[in-house]
C-alpha cells in the first residue's frame, strides 16, 4: 500500500513538470510566431490596403522603362519581319532562277536549232492590228491607252487616272522590242507574219470592227492577208463588239468580209464535219450577248434569216465564258466555240481543269472545240484595280503548264491569247528591258527577247507529233 502511494505520487510529479515544460514550450513558439508573422499581420488587418508611398519620379521612371521595353519589342518586331520579308525574297529569288534555269536548258536547243517547221493550221493566234504612232501615223492609238475606271463599284480604293503618254509611258506592262510602231507599217506586218511562220502557227485570228467603227481594223486587212500568204499562213476574222452590233447589221458586215477577202488565198478555210464542205472560218467574239434563238435564225438550217447554204455560209465560232454558255452555243448552232481568256480560274471556260470536259461536250454534240491558252496575263498598267487576275509568266512554266492542259484536253485546234494583246500583257510578240522615271517594264530576262516565240515553236511541234500519233492510230 505504502509503495502504491509512493508510486502515485511520483507519477503526478512527473506529469506537472511534464505539463509545465510543455506549458513553457508552447508560450515560446507562440511568442515567436507572433512575433514573426505581426508584420504581415499589421498589414492584412488594415481596415483597407495599404500601399508603400510613391514618388512621381519614380513613377516617370518606371513609365520610361515600360515605353522603351515596348519600343524595343517593337524594333525587335521589325527587325524580324525584315529578315523574314528578306528570307522569302531570297528564297522566291532563287525559285526564280532554279525556274530560269530550268526552260532555258528546255529551249536552248531549239534557240541554236535551224530546222524549219511548216505552219501548224491547227495553232490559231489572236493578232491586234489598232496601234498607231505618233512617227508613222501623225497620232498614237492604243500605245497611249485611257486608265479605265473600275468595274468594282463596291471597290472604294483610290486609283490614278487619265492616260499615257508614249513612247516612254505606255499602256502596257511590258515593252515591245520593235518600240511603239504602227500596225499599218508594212515593214512591221511583214516582220510579224515571218515570227508567226518561223515559230510553227498557221492561222492569225485578226480582231475586226467595221469601216464605220472609230477605231476600225478593215483598212489593214489586205496587207495582213498579202503578208500572211507570202509566208503561207493564213488570216481569220475576229469580230469584236463594235456600238449597234446586232444580227441584222452583223450578217450585213460578214456579207462585207466575204465579199471583199473571200476570194483572198490567205483567207482561213476549213472542212465542215457534217458535209465536207469547205468555208472560211469566223470567230465572233462576245457571241454570247445575243439570245440563242437570234443566232438560230441565222445559223440554223430552217432559220428565217437562215446563211447555210448561201454565200455567207461559214465556219462560226463563239465565245464561250460560263458553263451555261455550253447550252447557248449548242441551241444557237454554232459550228464550235473558244475560251479566248489566258487567265486560268478567270472563268469557266479558262479554266483549265475543264477543258476535258468541254472537249467531251464538243464531240458529243458536233462541234469544234479550241481552247485558248496564254503565256500570262497582267493589265495593271490600263486597270489597276485588276491586280488579282495577274497570272505571272514565272519564265515559261505558266505557259508549259497551259499547253499541257490544252494537249491533254484532246482538242484538235488550239489557240494562243495572244500575238500582240500588250495592254492585258499577254503577247509573245518579243519584249525588251525599259523604264521611265515612275516604272520598270517587265521583260522576258535572263531568256531574251524571242523567248516565247522560241517556247511557242518547241511547243506546236508537241502538239503536232500528238496529232499525227493520233491520226496513225486511227488508220
Amino acid at each position: 500500500m505504502f509503495f502504491g502511494n509512493l508510486i502515485t505520487a511520483v507519477s503526478l510529479r512527473k506529469c506537472f513538470y511534464l505539463s509545465a515544460m510543455v506549458l513553457v514550450l508552447s508560450t515560446l513558439m507562440a511568442a515567436v510566431i507572433i512575433v514573426k508573422l505581426s508584420p504581415l499581420e499589421s498589414v492584412k488587418c488594415q481596415p483597407q490596403a495599404v500601399t508603400a508611398a510613391v514618388e512621381w519620379s519614380t513613377l516617370a521612371s518606371q513609365s520610361t522603362e515600360a515605353s522603351t521595353t515596348q519600343l524595343a519589342t517593337h524594333e525587335k518586331k521589325e527587325s524580324n519581319d525584315r529578315r523574314y520579308k528578306e528570307m522569302r525574297e531570297k528564297m522566291v529569288q532563287n525559285k526564280i532562277a532554279r525556274m530560269s534555269r530550268k526552260m532555258r536548258n528546255k529551249v536552248l536547243p531549239l534557240l541554236n536549232s535551224s530546222v524549219v517547221v511548216e505552219p501548224n493550221y491547227n495553232v490559231h493566234i489572236f493578232y491586234y492590228a489598232w496601234y498607231r504612232s505618233m512617227e508613222y501615223d501623225g497620232v498614237w492609238k492604243h500605245w497611249n491607252h485611257d486608265i479605265l475606271p473600275n468595274w468594282k463599284k463596291n471597290d472604294k480604293r483610290v486609283f490614278p487616272e487619265g492616260t499615257h503618254l508614249p513612247p516612254a509611258d505606255i499602256g502596257a506592262n511590258y515593252y515591245p522590242n520593235l518600240g511603239c510602231y504602227s500596225s499599218l507599217d508594212p515593214q512591221v506586218i511583214d516582220l510579224h507574219m515571218r515570227q508567226l511562220k518561223e515559230a510553227g502557227i498557221g492561222v492569225a485570228v485578226v480582231s475586226w470592227t467595221p469601216p464605220s467603227s472609230t477605231d476600225n481594223t478593215d483598212s489593214i486587212m489586205p496587207d495582213l492577208l498579202d503578208a500572211a500568204h507570202r509566208y503561207q499562213l493564213k488570216i481569220a476574222p475576229h469580230i469584236e463588239p463594235y456600238p449597234g452590233r446586232n444580227p441584222i447589221n452583223l450578217m450585213e458586215h460578214i456579207r462585207y468580209i466575204l465579199n471583199q477577202y473571200g476570194s483572198h488565198p490567205g483567207l482561213y478555210r476549213m472542212r465542215r464535219e457534217n458535209d465536207g464542205a469547205i468555208l472560211p472560218v469566223i470567230y465572233i467574239y462576245d457571241s454570247y450577248v445575243f439570245p440563242s434563238s437570234a443566232w438560230w435564225e441565222l445559223l440554223s438550217e430552217r432559220g428565217n434569216l437562215t446563211l447555210r447554204g448561201t454565200e455567207l455560209d461559214a465556219i462560226y465560232i463563239g465565245l464561250l465564258v460560263d458553263s451555261q454558255h455550253k447550252n447557248h452555243i449548242k441551241k444557237s448552232h454554232f459550228d464550235g466555240f473558244y475560251t479566248y481568256f489566258g487567265i486560268n480560274g478567270f472563268s469557266f471556260g479558262s479554266s483549265w481543269k475543264n477543258w476535258k470536259d468541254l472537249n467531251k461536250f464538243a464531240n458529243q454534240n458536233g462541234l469544234l472545240f479550241i481552247p485558248s491558252l496564254g503565256p500570262g496575263y497582267i493589265d495593271t498598267q490600263v486597270r489597276p484595280w485588276n491586280a488579282e487576275n495577274t497570272r505571272h509568266r514565272r519564265h515559261g512554266q505558266y505557259y508549259e503548264v497551259a499547253w499541257r492542259s490544252a494537249l491533254n484536253s484532246g482538242a484538235s485546234t488550239i489557240s494562243i491569247t495572244s500575238f500582240n494583246e500588250w495592254h492585258e500583257g499577254t503577247q509573245i510578240e518579243p519584249a525588251k528591258p525599259a523604264s521611265n522615271k515612275d516604272f520598270t517594264y517587265l521583260d522576258y530576262e535572263p531568256e531574251g527577247p524571242d523567248f516565247y516565240l522560241s517556247l511557242t515553236k518547241w511547243w506546236v511541234q508537241q502538239f503536232a507529233d500528238r496529232l499525227n500519233a493520233a491520226s496513225s492510230a486511227l488508220s
